[in-house]
């Protein structure tokens, strides 16, 4: 789903997310906010942000609020002149990438992707793994002796696990020594993850797909749920709500590791608020490489240290190639 905001002065501002599944009900949704919006000046980001959180309230798709947030982002770059994260106030240029896998069917079909990954220049990769704890336990020993004892290494179970399960599983990914477990709960169980994140010495986070904003965030890392803030622009809100989440993560001695699993103009998005903050260390880069870019001038590419560069042009950073994105486009709103 795209997304383009329009001023009397010409000036426009893109974006876009993966909706997976309902890409017209999201645009439809988008569509819905046209009143919350005309007539309004496009630098009272958070005025706007916060009538469209009010909206929230209602049962409204989260991806419609982001891409609007993200558009109009993309707009006070553009009018700036300046990419986002400088606009923001840059940390950095660049980002250490991860591989963010698919699920394979065995392992030997694992491992042949693991080393397609370490010959394209990846310096880390997070497994999503099947979700049977047995075959998981053994999926993960058997990547770790592929890469070896030092290489970054961390799961995303997508909510496969009961309780009893996922503190098994994460016990073995500590002694496996792996960066992080990531949503091995639906996220709707807070004293699961209570329990869970006690239990376990390895880094506990959450999933992104429940996750509609800041204020969640705050409700786990204040009970102890989480150890690590997960969120994504693209998902959650938008910049503005992944900018809080990352303050607020900050402000608890704590990581947030921004979602960037999705369209090239929502992982730019994500790209660069990680530009302007300094408590997030990995970029996610989806597999399989170019899945994500459809439309698109400009994409994401991994360069030879195993980093990507925040995108340095006004806004996202990132241009739509709008002839072959016609092209591709089935609906307009």
């Amino acid at each position: 789903m795209v997304v383009r905001l329009q001023t009397d002065e010409g000036v426009e501002g893109v974006a876009g997310s993966t909706t997976y599944l309902g890409a017209q009900s999201v645009a439809s949704a988008v569509a819905e906010l046209r009143p919350l919006l005309v007539g309004e000046d496009p630098l009272y980001r958070e005025r706007i942000w916060q009538r469209l959180m009010e909206v929230s309230i209602i049962v409204f798709p989260p991806h419609a609020i982001a891409a609007v947030d993200c558009a109009l982002w993309d707009l006070a770059g553009k009018a700036a002149g300046l990419p986002l994260y400088k606009l923001l106030g840059a940390q950095r240029d660049s980002v250490l990438a991860y591989a963010s896998t698919g699920t394979y069917a065995s392992l030997e079909a694992w491992r042949r992707e693991v080393d397609a990954m370490l010959e394209h220049g990846f310096r880390a990769i997070k497994l999503h793994c099947w979700g049977d704890p047995d075959r998981d336990i053994e999926l993960f020993q058997a990547v770790r002796d592929q890469v070896g004892p030092k290489y970054p290494l961390m799961v995303d179970a997508v909510g496969s696990y009961n309780l009893s399960d996922a503190v098994r599983v994460g016990r073995a990914l500590e002694r496996l020594d792996y960066e992080w477990f990531e949503m091995p709960l639906r996220d709707q169980h807070v004293q699961a993850y209570r329990t869970l994140a006690a239990a376990l010495d390895i880094p506990v986070t959450s999933g992104e797909v429940h996750t509609y904003g800041f204020q969640e965030a705050a409700n786990y890392v204040g009970q102890g749920a989480w150890d690590i803030v997960r969120i994504d622009a693209g998902i959650s809100g938008g910049i503005t709500s992944v900018r809080k989440a990352a303050a607020l993560a900050e402000a608890f001695g704590l990581r947030c590791e921004i979602h960037s699993h999705g369209y090239t103009l929502a992982q730019a998005a994500n790209l660069q608020v990680m530009g302007s903050i300094s408590n997030c260390r990995y970029f996610e880069y989806p597999m399989p490489i170019g899945a994500f870019d459809a439309g698109m001038r400009d994409v994401i590419a991994l360069q030879p240290d195993g980093t990507v560069c925040v995108p340095a042009k006004p806004g996202l950073g990132v241009e739509v190639d709008w002839e072959r994105m016609d092209a591709l486009t089935v609906a307009r709103f």
